[in-house]
């Protein structure tokens, strides 16, 4: 969403955010309640003008943007397997702004790929639901999104068109993006609960998007997409980034995906302490999904039976349609001065939905950040960050049933919940490195290891995060 609380914001229909390319949790740029257009300073970037081959592109209405990730990640105690990983991942991005290249006002061509490389921390030591970082996503050379924008009436009316990523738009709290773990990004609620997390990074999907701004203080936006971007069943041993190597799927199987939100953005210290007052903006999202395709039953089979027993059929019952609720608030809490970059910001965010076909019903998290605080480096930021997700009944009564009946060694569910302290330093302008510090309690959800019956310790992360702009 860009604020009008932004000096100069521009429209997306022509200059959309060059870290759309990353996960909604990401480390660039700094947390800020409200969504602030990249710099166009070359000096920001590694490569500069590139020779001059920048500013010609410019001229020409083309933009290239390149990010690379490097992360190292370690597993201290707790867990599956303690030791450490390493993953990595490159970005780049073009974007053609029409009317600079055509003479056609207002229109924006994107296209974008991935390169995904590294092991998964979370997958092979950790045995955690809460993926430690958003860049552990299956290695892959990808195309990411592929689509058109165009403005109408003054930019007011922005549509999308084609092969389009929603978790950079939608359900997305600019304060919790700041964390590194993925489900400050793209939630459980939605990534275990939709067919391959739904378009999510670093899946898109065919579809459109529009979002309108009839006031300054209020934007409503909605997409309709595929719902299933890798054309996978609901649970399969194959993961979708194998499914679908190469991101080209373009997918129209499955049901439609629906979701809508509205934005409102606003200055709690212009309503409370007067227009002098240092400003204390802040943005609150209420929205929601529909999900037309067929979702499996976390307790019984398709003859009705329960999917524990020994004479289930081991297929779940399945049920038409799906839904989730979602309320995110980001909201500067403290300034030093008029104008300062010294200030405390605060996120949370909750989803809730169905319990009868879906793993996780509810879910809440919330944090809290500090940026330019720390004397002498007024442009790094300290962030700290919890969350957890609750099971649906069904899956609690699943769960219970495996016990009773002897299918299971996992035992009782139980909430997985994590907390996140993280640092992010500006090198350079370019350059940001960022060390983390997660800790998992329930590690899996569960009260043992579902392979050896044995308990699982809380788990203990250690990271460090590396991000370039070239």
């Amino acid at each position: 969403m860009l604020s009008p609380l932004a000096p100069g914001a521009a429209r997306s229909a022509t200059t959309p955010q060059v870290t759309d390319i990353l996960p909604s949790g990401v480390p660039l740029p700094p947390p800020t309640p409200v969504e602030v257009q990249p710099s166009d300073d070359p000096t920001t970037e590694l490569l500069g003008n590139a020779g001059g081959v920048r500013p010609w592109l410019a001229r020409h209405g083309i933009r290239i943007n390149v990010q690379d990730v490097e992360e190292l990640w370690g597993l201290a105690a707790g867990g599956l397997h303690p030791g450490p990983t390493y993953d990595g991942m490159t970005a780049v991005t073009l974007m053609v702004d029409t009317e600079r290249s055509l003479g056609w006002r207002d229109g924006l061509l994107n296209i974008s790929a991935l390169q995904i490389r590294g092991r998964s921390l979370t997958g092979e030591r950790l045995g955690a639901l809460n993926t430690a970082s958003g860049y552990d996503a299956g290695r892959s050379t990808r195309l990411f999104e592929l689509w058109y924008g165009q403005g109408f009436f003054n930019d007011r009316l922005d549509i999308r068109v084609g092969s389009i990523d929603l978790d950079t738009e939608f359900l997305v709290s600019q304060n919790a993006s700041f964390f590194l773990n993925a489900s400050f990004g793209w939630p459980l609620s939605t990534s275990s609960n939709l067919y391959s997390g739904g378009p999510s990074w670093p899946f898109s999907a065919l579809g459109a998007r529009a979002k309108w701004m009839p006031i300054d203080q209020l934007v409503l936006m909605g997409a309709i997409t595929d719902d299933n971007p890798t054309r996978g069943p609901f649970y399969s041993t194959i993961a979708p980034t194998q499914r679908d190597p190469s991101g080209t799927a373009f997918s129209t199987s499955g049901g439609t995906l629906f979701i809508g939100e509205a934005q409102f953005s606003g200055d709690v210290a212009r309503w409370t302490a007067g227009k002098d007052a240092p400003s204390l903006p802040g943005t609150w999202k209420v929205g929601g999904l529909y999900d037309t395709g067929r979702f499996p039953d976390q307790r019984y089979d398709s003859r009705g039976g329960l999917l524990a027993s020994p004479d289930s059929t081991g297929q779940p019952l399945y049920h038409h349609d799906n839904w989730m609720l979602y309320v995110v608030a980001d909201q500067m809490i403290w300034r030093a001065a008029k104008g300062s970059n010294e200030t405390i910001n605060v996120f949370m965010r909750a989803t809730t939905n169905d319990g009868s076909r879906n793993r996780f019903a509810t879910e809440i998290q919330g944090g809290v950040t500090f940026d330019g605080l720390v004397p002498g480096r007024g442009d790094d930021t300290i962030g700290v960050a919890w969350g957890t997700g609750f099971y649906g009944s069904r899956a609690i009564g699943n769960a219970r049933d495996a016990m009773r009946l002897g299918t299971s060694l996992a035992g009782a569910l139980k909430p997985e919940q994590h907390v996140e302290v993280t640092y992010q330093a500006a090198v350079t302008p370019y350059l940001i490195l960022q060390p983390d510090f997660q800790y998992f309690w329930h590690v899996g959800g569960t009260s043992f290891d579902p392979q050896t019956g044995h308990p699982i310790a809380n788990g203990v992360v250690l990271g460090l995060n590396l991000t370039t702009t070239f």
